[in-house]
């Protein structure tokens, strides 16, 4: 069956998009009026902190960790449900499983912050080496509470059980949140994150464009939860760099691709392969049992081991690859809640990337989901869903802007990654599942689909499988 729906039904939702623009009257979610009247300009990235200049190249990459390392501290130790903050629930950091009584807390921390690889000197007068390749440092939060409103755990508005976000599991592999702090060519520490609201209004288009929006209340408390995560991040931020001792310029730079409608986001999604941010593909057992919780881990420690921590594979697996460095970022996986998420890297992948402008950092590493699904009413889980942000999407949604500085044989270049990138992920997610690795046996996965943009009449189906 085919899933390309025709341009015209998605921007012929007029009623639609009133509606929305009724509800979402700021400027996350304006009237989509071009001519800047609805106020709606939003951007993937956004600069919110800037130290310096330090000229001293070495000096500047040297604060930008120190910065980073306040960063995830702060967010490891302190606790937001209490003073100066008082947040309704405390963030913590992204790959940590310590405490600071732990002799191995400074150790422990330094490992929780990802380093992304970039084409650039650290001292631009040394040659280049493993030692003096820049990298940009990502600090990875989660807030639960936010996290599982946003999954469909909780109720988007609390204790209405109506509000539930539909389908929100699908929507793992778009977080934790994520602050990247780099050094760049001036001497400018920039500390810069995801932009919440947008990062809702491009990954969360089925929620956007469904009838839940409907429901006045859970439209408003749908504005409401990015921009309270927006916030709470900002003054996370701050309140770091401030207990550090850090002089710095508080700054709202957006960056990135610049959307100004609702049918923009609607096109971006609906230009790429699958319609989606996401690639889903589910799994069920040939003897017919159910997913345990133990299953599951199973199945992401497998894929971690598979990509490994320094990319050294089986050469069996390297010889089916496009690109043989893949590596897992962690080495476990993030417990993103009803979730575990795999975060992979290949640095040569990386590095291109990084080449368009690290202010796109916070856009890596690629994230697989791994999520148990009782789908037939019956008690138990009896499918494993496999959910890859798709590399297409992440590239038109989140890289665009740095297209037109390249010449057309860089972007055609460029554009033939995201499908190596995706069929080496699915590689190595196949070559992990096999039953000597995990346990049990499989049968073949199928691809499924979920309807994240609106429907072109009413009798779609909320989930469809190829033919």
């Amino acid at each position: 069956m085919s899933r390309k729906r025709k341009l015209t039904s998605i921007l012929g939702i007029g009623s639609l998009l009133l509606l929305l623009s009724a509800v979402f009257g700021g400027p996350v979610l304006g009237s989509g009026d071009e001519g800047g009247g609805g106020g709606f300009s939003l951007t993937p990235f956004s600069r919110v902190a800037v130290i310096g200049p330090v000229f001293d190249p070495v000096e500047a990459y040297a604060t930008a960790k120190e910065a980073a390392t306040a960063i995830a501290t702060y967010v490891a130790t302190v606790k937001d449900t209490e003073d100066p903050t008082y947040f309704p629930a405390d963030w913590i950091l992204g790959g940590f499983e310590g405490n600071p009584a732990d002799p191995t807390f400074e150790e422990d921390i330094e490992e929780a912050i990802l380093r992304v690889p970039t084409p650039y000197k650290i001292d631009p007068d040394e040659s280049m080496s493993a030692a003096n390749r820049k990298k940009v440092n990502i600090v990875e939060m989660c807030n639960p509470l936010f996290a599982k409103k946003a999954l469909g755990v909780l109720p988007v508005v609390d204790d209405d059980d109506s509000t539930l976000i539909v389908n929100g599991y699908i929507h793992a592999p778009a977080l934790p949140c994520e602050v990247a702090i780099y050094a760049d060519e001036e001497g400018y520490i920039n500390v810069e994150m995801l932009n919440p609201e947008a990062i809702f209004t491009l990954f969360f288009t089925d929620v956007l464009f469904g009838e839940q929006m409907q429901d006045p209340d859970f439209a408003a408390a749908i504005q409401a939860l990015p921009a309270q995560v927006n916030g709470e991040i900002q003054t996370v931020i701050d309140l770091a760099l401030e207990a550090a001792g850090f002089d710095y310029t508080p700054q709202s730079t957006p960056l990135g691709p610049i959307y100004n409608s609702l049918e923009e986001v609607a096109e971006t999604v609906a230009e790429t392969p699958f319609e989606s941010p996401y690639a889903h593909f589910i799994y069920k057992k040939r003897d017919g049992t159910d997913f345990s919780s133990d299953d599951v881990a199973a199945a992401a420690v497998s894929i971690i081991d598979t990509l490994s921590l320094d990319g050294v594979h089986k050469p069996g697996l390297d010889r089916r690859l496009n690109m043989d460095d893949w590596r897992s970022a962690r080495p476990a996986p993030l417990p993103i809640p009803g979730n575990l998420v795999i975060e992979a890297c290949s640095p040569t992948n990386a590095i291109a990337a990084m080449g368009l402008g690290m202010e796109h950092a916070t856009g890596l590493p690629c994230e697989i989901a791994v999520k148990a699904l009782n789908k037939d009413g019956v008690d138990g889980n009896e499918i494993l869903m496999i959910t890859y942000l798709d590399p297409h999407f992440m590239f038109s949604a989140l890289f665009s802007d740095a297209f037109d500085d390249l010449t057309d044989e860089e972007l055609e270049e460029l554009l033939e990654l995201p499908p190596l990138v995706l069929e080496d992920l699915q590689t190595i997610v196949k070559h992990a599942l096999r039953p000597g690795k995990v346990g049990y046996r499989l049968r073949r996965p199928k691809q499924v689909f979920f309807d994240m943009l609106p429907a072109e009449d009413d009798d779609d189906d909320d989930e469809e499988e190829d033919d």
